[in-house]
């Protein structure tokens, strides 16, 4: 069987056109999987760029944390019970801004980290100039201590006089 010249060049043509075809879907393909890691690309670089951030802030966060970590208050590990040294603490502070403080009562350590936290109930009375003084000296304490909550009422038996309660949050660190 003798293959003419026509049909010689009908066969190579169908050849080309089906090698044609086939690149065309294999390079479709692969210009898909290009796409998707172009993309996927893109996103790591934006998350290495934000993790590059977050390492120079390291730095600054560091020496800020040391700073803080001086001002909050050092207890020993082995001492039993924090809570009356504190609430004498914040009485002290009361007392010299003159708010009468008739009742503490402490709640229960919550262990945060290396970080530790009691709250206080304080049963108190004062005058309304003297109790904004003694909460301005907590909040220069911002650290130490935050006022969580606060119930002010008139004490009906001394005019001018408030009186009410609050819960003083106390950070601290044992070491």
């Amino acid at each position: 069987m003798k293959i003419s010249k026509r049909e010689m060049w009908l066969i190579l043509s169908a050849y080309f056109i089906i090698c044609i075809y086939l690149m065309f879907f294999y390079i479709k393909d692969r210009n898909i999987t290009h796409e998707n890691n172009e993309a996927e690309i893109s996103s790591l670089n934006s998350k290495i760029n934000i993790y590059n951030r977050y390492i120079k802030m390291n730095k600054l966060w560091e020496k800020e944390l040391l700073v803080l970590e001086k001002n909050i208050e050092q207890f020993d590990i082995n001492e039993k019970s924090v809570s009356p040294r504190l609430m004498q603490t914040i009485k002290n502070i009361a007392d010299k801004n003159g708010v009468n403080i008739t009742r503490n009562q402490p709640f229960e350590e919550k262990p945060i980290g290396d970080l530790f936290e009691i709250g206080i109930n304080c049963t108190w009375n004062s005058d309304l100039k003297s109790l904004i003084k003694f909460l301005a000296e907590l909040q220069k304490e911002n650290l130490k201590y935050d006022v969580k909550t606060i119930n002010i009422s008139p004490d009906s038996k001394n005019s001018g006089k408030l009186k009410g309660n609050m819960i003083i949050e106390c950070a601290y660190t044992k070491k």
